[in-house]
């Protein structure tokens, strides 16, 4: 879960001002205010108040284009690509790219691509040459773009293409203004490329459907075999009940499941990167960027993205968010509150406006889920259902979140999101429209659930040139609400592992679950790591709720407290009865009593199980310190099995091997080298 609520963002920005508006209300008015029963009009009641008005929502901006700059970087970009130093150049031109004004910026990015291509980053390559076409290029230089990409696709084997391109060269040709002799030379080189090609191009007739716009997020991302109808972003495996009261909506196993099987592939509802990440990282899939690509409206360099698909595919988005990015980053707003906002403005105002009465009409029912209206976490009730204990909030707690989405809703009606003719001005002595008020008043609504439904992004950085995973870190990058996810109850001793391809999340089982059994995620504190106390604590601070998971109320040892030389049997007879039988590793009984059903249990086999187990673990290290990920989880998994046949947790090496399993699968998602 995410570890940021908006009390961690209360620096002088928004401390000093919050406290100034609760000396402006008095004792009276605060009364009022605890009496208010409607989110919306909570954030009306501040916003009354001048005091509530005077926390800035304009900052100076910053990441404009710089023209000047471009081409002192794009003469260095030039100097490093005529000595060989590509990798060099590729840097000093992906910075000019981001600066570059429209009129710059095709030259810069046919620059680029001829970098990309001594890098045999091919499909980069072509991607800034279409790009460079489309914005604008030199014409009687156009002829380099299409040779190049002509040689881009035959590198990448899509030779029928290639043939297209290499002839659309030689048109091209007509407008160069090169001498004579030397336009002899290209047109004859191309010539004789297409001669050779022609006599393979039927061989390679099957290749010819490859999008070259596939990504990494597309190669990586896996498929879930049987879906769940109800819930699609499960597996058949999971089914998802509402037991009311603190257990509420809950995942459990409805057939058994294995160690390593994958339950859940969910898309985030919203999702917001890390201002620190913002040109590292895509602004809308969050993957690491090799040669980044600038927002759409051509005006701001604080952004970029990892293909100009994702920059099109968030260009309605960006347009609206640009002039107030630098106030949301410079203001240290919590990811929280950021969240809160991008849930409003990724939804167009009119389909908002659609759900107005219908979230009025529903308000504290549950949607009835069945197969002809399936659960779907990209739908805004399933994101607006999500629970928010507002009847547990206390008023001073109302206050402070309603404090945060009237300053929330002051910068939105700086962008382009609202109609003017519902826009009110910035002062106390006008009331709020009544659009207004609905919009604020889901603010802080969703200000509430995403306290508790929100989720870290993450992404495994490792050092260069280390192929061990001993000194690699998961780093926090961004935050996202995954509605089907957020119905996972917390243990301490969590089956399942989550990781994430981009920005989607995936979440795989980590120990056997039986039919019937929880399905339990992992909230931050987990029982290996964190004393007892430290959990629970944590957990009623942000997540209002005292653990009762096995971990707790078992009270098991912290992983380096576990005794090795207990071993935990499983009494024969199953869950009927359920009972751990204790064994010493010196023990020379092989045939032990149970003291609740008065049946004897064998040990032998679970004996012969540890001894496989350990050949396998040190075959799962080897292969994992040599940087040979998927051998080492098949290994991994299989001990858990074998373990989870005869064992009952805790076991020290039963979590070691767990351990290695995350490491393994966090290779499978975000990573990289830094």
């Amino acid at each position: 879960m995410l570890d940021n609520d908006v009390d961690v963002e209360d620096g002088e920005f928004f401390r000093a001002n919050l406290l100034e508006v609760r000396r402006a209300v008095g004792l009276q008015d605060f009364k009022k205010f605890s009496a208010l029963t409607n989110n919306g009009e909570r954030v009306a009641f501040l916003l009354g108040y001048p005091e509530a008005r005077a926390l800035p929502i304009e900052v100076e901006k910053v990441g404009s284009k710089d023209a000047e700059k471009t081409l002192k970087l794009k003469d260095v970009g030039n100097k490093l690509f005529g000595r060989g130093e590509f990798t060099k150049a590729l840097e000093i031109y992906s910075n000019a790219v981001l600066l570059a004004t429209r009129n710059e910026l095709g030259v810069i990015l046919a620059n680029r691509s001829a970098a990309l291509y001594h890098l045999q980053r091919y499909e980069l390559a072509l991607s800034d040459v279409d790009e460079a076409v489309k914005i604008g290029y030199p014409v009687e230089l156009v002829y380099k773009l299409e040779e190049r990409r002509a040689r881009c696709l035959l590198a990448l084997k899509r030779h029928s293409n290639a043939v297209k391109a290499f002839r659309s060269a030689l048109k091209s040709l007509d407008n160069a203004k090169i001498p004579l002799q030397k336009k002899q030379k290209v047109e004859s080189d191309i010539r004789m490329m297409l001669a050779v090609m022609d006599k393979g191009r039927q061989l390679n007739a099957g290749l010819e459907n490859l999008s070259i716009n596939e990504t990494n997020e597309d190669k990586k991302l896996p498929k879930i075999p049987d879906r769940n109808p109800v819930y699609p972003a499960c597996s058949n495996s999971v089914e998802i009940r509402d037991a009311g009261g603190a257990v509420g909506r809950h995942a459990v196993a409805s057939k058994d499941i294995l160690p390593g099987d994958i339950l859940v592939v969910e898309k985030p509802h919203s999702a917001v990167l890390l201002s620190e990440y913002r040109l590292s990282h895509c602004q809308l899939c969050f993957s690491r960027i090799v040669a980044p690509i600038p927002a759409a409206c051509y005006a701001c360099s604080c952004i970029a993205y990892c293909s100009p698909r994702c920059r099109d595919a968030d260009a309605e988005a960006h347009l609206i968010e640009c002039n107030i990015l630098t106030t949301l980053w410079q203001s240290n707003a919590s990811v929280t509150c950021l969240l809160a906002l991008k849930a409003v403005t990724q939804r167009p105002f009119a389909d908002l406006l659609k759900l107005q009465e219908h979230l009025k009409v529903n308000a504290g029912k549950s949607n009835e889920i069945t197969k002809s209206h399936p659960y779907r976490g990209d739908h805004y009730e399933a994101f607006h259902g999500l629970v928010t204990h507002e009847d547990e909030r206390t008023a001073d707690d109302l206050f402070h979140r309603a404090h945060m989405a009237a300053w929330l809703l002051r910068v939105l009606k700086r962008t382009s999101y609202l109609p003017k003719d519902v826009i009110t001005p910035d002062d106390a002595q006008h009331k709020l429209s009544e659009i207004e008020i609905f919009i604020g008043g889901l603010l802080l609504h969703n200000i509430q659930l995403l306290q508790f439904n929100a989720h870290e992004i993450s992404e495994l950085q490792r050092p260069k040139f280390e192929r061990t995973l001993a000194n690699a870190k998961s780093i926090f990058i961004g935050g996202g609400v995954y509605p089907t996810v957020a119905l996972f109850n917390h243990s301490c001793n969590p089956g399942v592992i989550r990781y994430f391809v981009g920005t989607t999340m995936i979440i795989r089982a980590v120990r056997t679950i039986m039919s019937g059994e929880e399905i339990c995620e992992n909230y931050g504190p987990i029982f290996t790591t964190t004393p007892e106390k430290e959990r629970k604590r944590k957990l009623r601070l942000q997540y209002w709720f005292d653990c009762a998971c096995e971990a707790c109320t078992e009270q098991w040892p912290l992983l380096n407290e576990i005794d090795p030389r207990i071993l935990r049997f499983k009494c024969d007879t199953g869950r009927v009865c359920g009972n751990i039988l204790p064994v010493r590793t010196d023990s020379n009984e092989f045939m032990i009593n149970c003291s609740k059903c008065t049946k004897s249990t064998n040990i032998l086999k679970g004996l012969k199980a540890l001894q496989d187990t350990d050949a396998l673990f040190k075959i799962a290290s080897r292969n994992l310190e040599e940087g040979k990920h998927d051998q080492a989880l098949k290994a991994y998994l299989e001990i858990l099995k074998l373990l989870d046949e005869n064992l009952a947790l805790p076991i020290r090496d039963y979590h070691l091997c767990q351990q290695g399993v995350r490491l393994c699968l966090l290779t499978m998602g975000n990573t990289a080298t830094v």
